[in-house]
């Protein structure tokens, strides 16, 4: 029976009640339940006798009894047979829906029962069945599943060493040894090597998840310097491997002399942070980043080992059928180089040459894109992280020293700071700490500070305009880059807006301090770069807009001739957030009793294997069509609508004619901005006011500027300086992190003395004899004229001077990093 149009009998009450006994009634029914107070079905049903209230001697219900009831001849009343059987009948009713009701409710229960039995027969299912029959095995024999595994290894990552072996020791049978769960791991990632490129690993990888094409990233951060010793390599980590084009040497640092690793501490330089390339799949499902390769540094390397490391990126990848698209990185002046000269923007390798090759990206420039400076072939394409760049563009505003200025007004933080003492903060949702900020990474300001209602307030005063303008220019660099919401031709029209007035602004500057000049030396002299800068926006950000722009333009063009698929768009896909993403889950990857932050190289390389494998889990996970698979929870913020509208667009909709019209309208938008910053006279007294006059100025410029040719190949002093370096601000005070983890710290007092009487050392791992099987893991040495044998971790000890430590505060751990020692 379908009960979905049932009325619930415990619901019927009042009027409701009344108009339904009327209904199969009548009116004298109703007034005889009335007159009892029986005003619901439910306590009609629970009544004994309805008719024996006329027996009482009440006027009230004397003209209800009258009608109701027959007098009988010796005096007494009986109810009407037909009055009894209406309610007799409406009670009789009334008991079969009830009945109805609840074997329905049952029904449902029951279901609601099997439905919540299938879900336990899913992973509960599976971990129940092997906990069992581990229980009726040897603990020697315990055997676990695969489920059980990826499980185990899961919890492992996530909860620590504390954790797993809590479950392990209360429920025994339930998770694999600790010895057993690392072979187990090994399924899912082997050990990751200081400077190996894992290759074989990521075409393994994407061909799981069906990907073919790539975006890379590279970027470094700090770590505590410190050499350790691998027994599993028998090499010694925390120097800097040498670079051979780029590459870095793999197990260099292999000795069983003691006097050569002496010789290293003395001469060889110490990493003070780790390099590493992250590789995100650019697929149509969200996909985990893959972690490519890493190694120690000391900071000290130039853009050309940067390109030779893309080029080999790219040639490996590429001969195993995959594509790298582009590169991204931050904004650092070497990154920046290596970008220009691989994309051709102002720029030449002549002694190499990229575009003789059959695997080439190639597009159609039409003639009259002058606004358009890229090459039409390129072998991969580069991009500058998006947050990077809107946090340069906010830290410049904070600068104490540059001078922005924009026609006839001037960029001040001050016009926020008017803003926090003038208006309510339910209405700017502004703090101090939003526009003086110690974090100079902090990108949450950024859109705080460059939202629509803090854009329209500065709009509001004329005093403002400039803030106003250079505000907008952050805000649709976040549009463009980083929103995952944003359509693509929205994209590319927020993108260009920023290009033009860009070059808007920069060409007035030119000619404004042009005219300063000759006025002051009575000289025309073309205004320097730095000079410029003074006034301008830092130019690693000026490149950032430019390329990332023409990046925009190029990848949304090659999908049009599909020759990428439409999932490229992504554009947020293309940035270093992988290599942060990855720096920060290392530095979470703690114990619950540690304060731990930092990492030393091998430390980094033990924790990236930890998340590598949770990667590979999850990623088998999301895939798995059994009724059994794992489930992760999800971070609330991943939990809103994120869903990008890049892919979504119909690509038969876009036409060159209308990415044409985009970048006009973008144009004409610019425009506004310099008409009402009052720089139109300037402009058009020199003919660079229409677009064409405008683009075809700013390349000459440029050329002339800030074109690299084969006499800075090899030179990273060139003009691709960020002078925002020299504004970095000291915290006053911040917790140093103590590195606790002392397996290879011995406690005795250091000393330069070999000389000893003692016969037994302490906690050191020194000895007369050893096994034959450990003679690798130790140096022989002579002590006090005696043989011993010391081990290679504690040869370290005894070499190292100084413990280093980092500042669990990213500002200061800047600063402290490359002062290591």
């Amino acid at each position: 029976m379908n009960n979905s149009g049932l009325i619930e009998i415990g619901k019927i009450k009042s009027d409701n009640f009344f108009n339904f006994i009327e209904e199969l009634t009548s009116s004298i029914e109703v007034e005889i339940l009335k007159a009892q107070g029986i005003n619901n079905a439910l306590s009609l049903l629970r009544a004994q006798d309805l008719y024996s209230f006329f027996k009482l001697d009440c006027k009230k219900i004397e003209d209800l009894r009258n009608r109701a009831c027959l007098q009988l001849t010796n005096g007494a009343y009986m109810i009407r047979p037909a009055i009894k059987d209406n309610l007799d009948y409406c009670i009789a009713v009334l008991k079969s829906k009830l009945n109805e009701q609840l074997l329905y409710k049952s029904d449902n229960h029951n279901q609601d029962l099997n439905v919540t039995n299938k879900e336990l027969t899913y992973f509960t299912n599976t971990f129940i069945n092997n906990l069992t029959d581990n229980m009726n095995r040897s603990k020697y024999r315990f055997q676990y599943n695969s489920n059980i595994r990826r499980f185990a290894s899961a919890v492992y990552t996530l909860g620590g060493r504390n954790v797993y072996q809590l479950l392990q020791l209360n429920l025994p049978g339930a998770f694999p040894s600790i010895p057993t769960l690392e072979s187990y791991n090994n399924e899912f990632c082997t050990r990751i090597e200081e400077g190996e490129f894992r290759f074989n690993e990521l075409i393994n990888h994407t061909n799981k998840i069906n990907c073919s094409y790539v975006y890379a990233s590279e970027d470094c951060s700090g770590i505590i310097t410190k050499i350790c010793y691998d027994v599993d390599t028998n090499s010694f980590i925390g120097f800097c491997p040498e670079l051979n084009y780029g590459i870095p040497s793999i197990r260099q640092y292999q000795t069983d002399d003691f006097l050569e690793l002496e010789t290293w501490f003395d001469t060889v330089k110490k990493s003070t942070s780790v390099n590493i390339h992250t590789v995100q799949p650019i697929t149509r499902e969200s996909s985990a980043p893959f972690l490519l390769s890493s190694f120690g540094t000391d900071n000290q390397f130039t853009s050309i080992s940067v390109l030779c490391r893309w080029f080999y990126i790219y040639e490996q990848c590429y001969s195993k059928s995959l594509r790298v698209v582009g590169f991204s990185s931050d904004a650092d002046p070497r990154f920046m180089k290596a970008m220009r000269l691989a994309t051709g923007y102002f720029s030449q390798l002549p002694n190499v040459n990229l575009l003789n090759r059959n695997d080439v990206f190639e597009i159609e420039i039409p003639n009259s894109w002058t606004w358009y400076y890229m090459r039409s072939k390129q072998l991969f394409l580069c991009c500058q992280d998006g947050i990077h760049l809107a946090t340069k563009l906010r830290n410049r505003l904070l600068s104490k020293t540059a001078s922005l200025e924009m026609g006839t007004y001037h960029v001040s933080v001050k016009d926020l700071q008017n803003i926090i003492d003038n208006y309510s903060k339910f209405e700017h949702n502004l703090v101090l700490s939003d526009i003086y900020v110690k974090d100079r990474q902090n990108y949450s300001s950024c859109l705080k500070i460059s939202s629509s209602s803090i854009l329209d307030m500065l709009n509001e005063n004329k005093n403002s305009y400039a803030t106003h303008c250079y505000l907008t220019i952050l805000r649709y660099v976040t549009l463009s880059y980083i929103d995952k919401t944003t359509n693509i031709l929205t994209r590319l029209y927020y993108a260009w807006s920023t290009v033009f007035i860009s070059r808007f602004w920069l060409t007035w500057l030119k000619y404004k301090l042009m005219i300063n000049t000759k006025q002051k030396y009575g000289l025309n002299l073309i205004p320097t770069l730095k000079k410029i800068e003074h006034h301008f926006m830092t130019f690693p950000a000026f490149y950032s807009i430019e390329i990332n722009a023409h990046m925009l333009t190029y990848i949304l063009l090659l999908v049009l001739n599909k020759k990428l698929p439409i999932e490229s768009l992504n554009i947020f896909l293309f940035s270093s957030q992988p290599c942060e993403n990855m720096f920060r889950s290392a530095r979470s990857l703690t114990g619950p009793f540690s304060t731990m932050t930092n990492f030393t190289i091998q430390q980094f390389l033990a924790k990236t294997r930890k998340i590598s494998i949770l990667n590979e889990i999850k990623c088998f996970e999301e895939s798995n069509v059994d009724s059994n698979a794992i489930k992760f929870p999800t971070h609330h913020k991943h939990n809103r609508n994120n869903s990008s509208s890049s892919t979504t667009v119909n690509l038969h909709d876009i036409t060159i004619d209308k990415i044409e019209k985009v970048i006009y309208d973008a144009y004409e938008h610019a425009k506004l901005f310099v008409e009402k910053l009052e720089m139109l006279p300037l402009l058009k007294k020199n003919n660079v006011f229409k677009l064409d006059d405008l683009c075809l100025s700013m390349r000459n410029d440029l050329a002339k500027m800030i074109h690299i040719n084969e006499d800075f190949i090899l030179n990273d002093d060139d003009l691709d300086f960020d002078s925002e370096s020299d504004e970095e601000t000291n915290n006053d005070s911040s917790t140093l992190d103590v590195d606790s983890e002392g397996e290879d710290e011995d406690p005795e007092t250091q000393t330069e003395n070999t000389k000893s009487t003692k016969d037994g050392y302490e906690r050191m791992r020194i000895y007369s004899t050893i096994a034959d099987k450990d003679k690798n893991k130790f140096f022989k040495i002579e002590i006090s004229g005696k043989e011993k044998y010391i081990h290679k971790q504690t040869a370290i000890w005894y070499l190292t001077n100084k413990t280093n430590k980092l500042s669990s505060d990213r500002n200061v751990r800047v600063q402290q990093m490359n002062k290591q020692k």
